[in-house]
């Protein structure tokens, strides 16, 4: 916009003129001059774009050559954080007005005026407004005109990551301030190049980093012993990254061990070197951390040490890298957290391989010779020494005892149920109830309806009707007849106890139809959870054949129980195990959070196949007797279960038995079966004369 007065303020305009400006007069030695001064000033900015100066030193240097090419009061370069709780924070200031001029109160008048320009994405001149404390309201405090530029980073985004705000003289006029808006523009530019090239000299720096981060681990993890990783590591940590000093410690609960120091063959345990990384271990390590110290040498004594890093592994293993430095050894924390926290974590990881190896018996002595093979003088026994010792770790882990784990699928079910179904062939009239509702002995869960049956009661009772008026009749007939026919009389008296009889026939069926009626009113058993899941959409109004489930009722005080199926091929192993009460079973419902239930062996059944399954199992009953609803819901597992007919997984831990004979079970399995076959049947020969005997037998 265009400014009305030199109160208002406006955007910047490369082309545009300032209102009512007359063509400017002939340059004189002193314009000449100052604008060669800012031609130098804006080559060297310019320059400094290009070298490889740290962002600090070009900030402050930016914000120098602008407050002496300007003649300004002050300059600030703020930095944007939109996710900070405050979203502008000052990366440098120099000059005698700045943000700590402004008062407290209209801070965040100022904040939301920075918001607005950020927001705009534009250069623009902002006039002082001192009495503004409105926080709402977008105004500069300040008590001289500020000219705000954004600082673009990141081609990427059109939000600004800097915003350069620079205090002018309080009594320029319209066309200076535009002029200086322009020069103002002009540096932020330049400092947006300089960003976007110190993003990249920071990515390549990150890269650099990474790849020689690659190398040393690829190293590492083919070390042989726990002493040449210790070594290997804080003598490469220090090359790496320009440390003077790296120790490495071993931290467990209140015990500090130092083991490895860099560069140094002998460690002095007493000595002030190894108290000092044993302390700072100790008071900083944070499991599966990095910790980067920032402090400067308040005694001035330049070669002394301090603590610069800190990098901790998980806290089972314990291991903390200590780097020292002097007080110019500051490290980057952007560029060597995450890399020095990837080798704590390798580190870490490669000690406890290397422990585990040595923890098999024997692996430190196969270790050792391994060794030592590399001596000449053995290099003729290195073939048949490195067989006999893989020989022995493939022995040694083949006979090593592990657990027999068996697994098979299950299914829950409640002890006590009670099944509903249709009686006979109706329509779902009514549902009264609702999946997962408690409810009471005789309580009514839905009622059906059977045309046909409705149709025959209201025939007979019609019929009955029909024949009670004719009863009626008969009755006052014979009344009448009495007295004057005697053979009229007794006709009547017959057909009234024909009629008589039909009524009781008809009173017979209608009692008969109406138990049926009544039947097709279902109630509960026993007090109970109603397990019938969406039984309104899959029933209501819909017809039902006779014998066809409707719903249960899982009674309150029921016990739960697991239909697992155990291959046949373990289920011995099972029965030996449950036989020498050393068998541990535990259930897990799938869709849960996986907490395992203890269950035990309530039966063992008969053998099954079914289409889903290649090979026999057998049926096998498991009693959760820990599990007891004490809501009366269905869902009271953690809100998502038990449910009758969930799936379940079953693990039987049996006997430890050797590691060959756990992987390899079904091979051994079929070879003692056929073995037991072989000598159950005898040798050939006695085969061959109990076969001619039964010939010669029958010949007989």
């Amino acid at each position: 916009m265009q400014p009305a007065t030199a109160d208002q303020p406006f955007v910047f305009s490369p082309s545009g003129a300032g209102p009512g400006l007359n063509a400017a007069p002939a340059p004189d030695p002193l314009v000449v001059d100052t604008r060669r001064e800012i031609a130098d000033i804006v080559r060297e900015i310019a320059s400094a774009v290009r070298s490889d100066c740290s962002r600090s030193q070009f900030l402050s240097r930016l914000a120098d050559r602008v407050l002496r090419a300007m003649a300004a009061e002050g300059v600030v370069i703020w930095q944007v954080d939109p996710a900070g709780e405050i979203p502008f924070s000052v990366a440098h200031r120099i000059g005698r007005t700045t943000d700590r001029s402004i008062l407290a109160q209209s801070q965040s008048t100022h904040y939301q005026m920075l918001a607005e320009v950020v927001a705009g994405g534009q250069p623009v001149v902002v006039p002082s407004t001192p009495d503004a404390v409105d926080p709402t309201a977008a105004a500069n405090p300040a008590a001289v005109p500020a000219a705000v530029v954004p600082i673009h980073s990141d081609p990427l985004s059109a939000r600004a990551s800097y915003v350069l705000e620079v205090f002018l003289e309080s009594d320029c006029g319209v066309a200076t301030q535009r002029g200086y808006l322009r020069f103002v523009a002009q540096m932020a530019d330049l400092a947006g190049e300089f960003l976007r090239n110190d993003q990249l000299r920071e990515l390549h720096r990150k890269h650099r980093i990474a790849q020689q981060v690659d190398t040393f681990l690829a190293t590492l993890h083919t070390l042989s012993t726990t002493h040449k990783i210790e070594a290997y590591v804080v003598d490469s940590v220090a090359d790496l990254f320009g440390l003077d000093r790296v120790g490495m410690c071993y931290v467990r609960d209140s015990d500090v061990r130092l083991v490895a120091v860099s560069h140094c063959n002998v460690i002095d345990r007493h000595g002030i070197g190894a108290k000092q990384i044993e302390s700072v271990a100790d008071e900083h390590f944070r499991p599966s951390s990095c910790e980067i110290f920032e402090y400067s040498s308040e005694s001035g004594d330049s070669d002394s040490l301090i603590p610069i890093t800190v990098a901790s592994s998980d806290e089972h293993e314990g291991v903390c890298i200590v780097g020292l430095g002097n007080e110019h050894s500051q490290l980057e924390t952007d560029l060597i957290t995450e890399p020095l926290q990837r080798i704590a974590y390798h580190v870490g990881l490669a000690i406890r391989h290397r422990r585990s190896i040595e923890a098999i018996p024997g692996g430190r002595a196969m270790v050792a010779m391994a060794n030592q093979l590399n001596g000449s003088a053995r290099r003729r026994w290195h073939g048949p020494l490195i067989t006999v010792a893989l020989m022995t770790i493939v022995l040694v882990i083949a006979l090593f005892p592990v657990p027999m784990v068996v697994t098979s699928p299950a299914a829950l079910r409640p002890a006590n149920v009670q099944m509903l179904f249709a009686p006979r062939s109706a329509v779902v009239d009514a549902i009264h109830v609702s999946h997962g509702e408690s409810v009471h002995q005789g309580q009514k869960l839905l009622t059906m309806s059977d045309p046909e049956l409705e149709q025959q009661i209201t025939s007979l009772v019609g019929r009955r009707a029909v024949l009670t008026q004719k009863q009626a009749a008969f009755t006052t007939a014979l009344v009448d007849a009495a007295s004057y026919r005697t053979d009229r009389s007794e006709q009547l008296q017959g057909e009234r106890s024909l009629l008589a009889e039909e009524l009781q026939t008809i009173d017979d069926q209608l009692a008969v139809l109406k138990r049926v009626q009544d039947s097709l009113e279902l109630r509960a058993s026993c007090d109970g959870v109603v397990d019938a899941w969406q039984i309104e959409r899959r029933m209501l109004g819909r017809p039902a054949n006779r014998g066809d489930a409707l719903l249960e009722v899982i009674a309150k005080e029921t016990t739960w129980l697991v239909d697992a199926r155990v291959p046949l091929a373990r289920i011995e192993s099972v029965r030996q195990a449950a036989k020498l009460k050393s068998l541990r079973v535990a259930a897990v419902i799938e869709g849960t959070d996986g907490e395992s239930l203890p269950a035990s062996i309530d039966s063992i059944g008969p053998a099954l196949r079914t289409s889903t399954e290649a090979s026999d199992s057998k049926a096998v009953v498991l009693r959760l007797d820990s599990f007891v609803s004490e809501s009366g819901s269905i869902d009271s597992l953690d809100d998502s279960g038990p449910v009758s007919g969930a799936p379940v997984r079953v693990l039987f831990r049996c006997e430890s038995s050797p590691l060959v004979s756990v992987l390899f079970h079904d091979a051994i399995d079929s070879v003692y079966s056929m073995a037991g076959l072989y000598f159950s049947t005898g040798s050939s020969n006695d085969f061959s004369d109990s076969s001619t005997e039964g010939i010669h037998h029958d010949n007989q």
